[in-house]
């Protein structure tokens, strides 16, 4: 009998290499191979040729119908291919639309943590998954789960009769909280790996508290780390929001002309520009970017939109991220567009006095989902009466307790025990304006011109009944607002109790 061929004789002749690597260009156009392969053409030329037969066999309406559903999929399959091509070509998102052997190849390459971010920015972006990635999110799942420490559980020794005999046994239970899945440790999530995220709330909702803690804690992670602050507000009880971080540039462009605050902010992102150049890694933090924005949009000045676009699109590469803070996510309100916020990751603050607010935000899609119950009971539940909506997981939790380091407390207006403010004559100055002015008045000069302006539109309305944005266009007083400036003053008016949102489309006032 001869003897048996053995593989190592083989294993020497071949080119057979188990971990052949591709570059991204390769797998690139493996991925859009793939994405080209779907059969939307055929299914539109099928649905054509099937609903003309049946129609011809039974009647006309079955055959329009079949043809109707057949073209409606291929559209919606040419449509979702397009879509794919754009991530595969510009974020080289490829995963969710390999399959097989690829998939697995592409897998053993660049590892499960790349592959499961991949799927979920596909899904975040509404693409679906092939089936090789449903089967391997569920491998990923289950391991992740596998992997978990176990609950907590408390032994309890109890005595059980039986036929007059005692017999000693242990229960064992397992303490469930209800609201543990609405728990976030948020500043982590900011500050383990630094993204460009854009962070929603009306004045007062946190948003100044929420920064300064998540910049002290990426600071302490990533010790060459820094930062770069820009500030239109230039609030002296908010100083001590930025007093860690490396470079502020304050500016009070409340009352300045717009080419003055224009001028100031060209100024500010050149310094930072050079800045930047000159450090491994940098954070841009932009204040009050709602009001910045408003004052560069009247300055006829596209430098916010130009700098946030070139910063999120090829920042990160160059180590540099901008964190945007913003009172409505109604990205022409900060002078934006929706291809630069799309490319941010949105953190929302939302509490008792901004409820209104965030059911007219529900059409600025900056919400996967949104239940003003669900968000209601986070809010009554947390400890901070806040609620925090996190785009990265497109989910809603209790917002946690944090330091407040302004010294300042904005729910109550009155500055912390522990806090000796240096101007003594500014807080004196402050608490005599508070007692001298009646509440009404003193909310009222602090409303914007333009929320102003719709107040009095209100105010002065013959018709004591809810008003749409139809309505309130029709009047001449309001002719020159659009209807994104138009919600901004209607936020701020609901924010303010001067009026009253339908959670639908009108608004109106508490006495009618």
């Amino acid at each position: 009998m001869p003897p048996r061929r053995g593989l190592k004789k083989y294993k020497s002749m071949s080119r057979f290499n188990v971990n052949l690597d591709k570059n991204p260009e390769e797998w690139g156009a493996i991925a859009l191979k793939d994405n080209l392969s779907d059969r939307s053409g055929h299914l539109i030329v099928a649905g054509i040729v099937c609903g003309g037969l049946l129609a011809s066999a039974t009647t006309p309406l079955l055959g329009v119908v079949l043809a109707g559903y057949c073209l409606t999929k291929g559209i919606q399959s040419a449509f979702a291919a397009d879509k794919n091509k754009k991530l595969i070509t510009h974020n080289g998102c490829l995963a969710h639309v390999l399959k097989s052997s690829d998939f697995r190849a592409y897998r053993r390459q660049v590892g499960d943590e790349k592959i499961m971010a991949e799927l979920q920015f596909a899904d975040e972006e509404g693409m679906p998954l092939s089936p090789d990635a449903w089967e391997f999110v569920e491998e990923f799942a289950t391991r992740t789960q596998q992997e978990l420490p176990p609950l907590p559980t408390t032994t309890v020794e109890t005595t059980t009769q039986l036929h007059a005999i005692n017999i000693p046994s242990t229960a064992v239970i397992e303490k469930y909280d209800p609201l543990s899945s609405a728990k976030i440790d948020i500043i982590s999530e900011m500050s383990d790996r630094i993204t460009n995220t854009i962070v929603v709330g009306i004045p007062g909702s946190g948003k100044g508290i929420l920064v300064s803690n998540a910049i002290r804690e990426a600071k302490r992670k990533h010790p060459l780390l820094k930062v770069f602050v820009i500030d239109p507000k230039a609030d002296l009880k908010e100083t001590g929001y930025f007093d860690c971080c490396d470079v502020v540039k304050q500016f009070s462009s409340m009352d300045a002309k717009p080419n003055s605050v224009a001028a100031w902010a060209e100024s500010a992102f050149d310094e930072y520009s050079k800045y930047a150049q000159s450090n491994e890694r940098t954070l841009l933090v932009i204040d009050e970017g709602t009001m910045l924005g408003n004052k560069l949009q009247q300055a006829k000045s596209t430098l916010l939109v130009d700098k946030l676009t070139s910063y999120t699109s090829g920042g990160d590469s160059a180590g540099r991220n901008v964190w945007f803070m913003m009172q409505s996510p109604y990205v022409s309100g900060a002078s934006l567009n929706l291809c630069t916020t799309s490319q941010m990751t949105s953190v929302v603050i939302a509490f008792s006095e901004n409820i209104g607010a965030i059911a007219q935000w529900k059409s600025a899609k900056i919400f996967k989902q949104l239940s003003l119950d669900e968000v209601s009971d986070l809010i009554e539940n947390s400890e901070t009466g806040r609620a925090v909506y996190y785009g990265k997981t497109g989910r809603w939790y209790m917002m946690p307790q944090l330091k407040n380091y302004s010294g300042y407390d904005r729910d109550t207006r009155k500055h912390l025990a522990e806090y000796k403010p240096e101007n003594k004559v500014i807080e004196q100055l402050e608490d005599s304006f508070t007692n001298s002015k009646s509440q009404d008045e003193t909310t009222k000069s602090e409303l914007s011109e333009r929320a102003q302006q719709v107040l009095d539109y209100f105010n002065a309305t013959k018709t004591k009944e809810p008003k749409t944005l139809r309505d309130m266009k029709k009047a001449d007083r309001l002719a020159g607002l659009d209807d994104i400036l138009l919600i901004i003053s209607l936020t701020e008016l609901v924010a303010t109790n001067h009026l009253i949102f339908d959670g639908k489309d009108s608004w109106s006032k508490s006495e009618w």
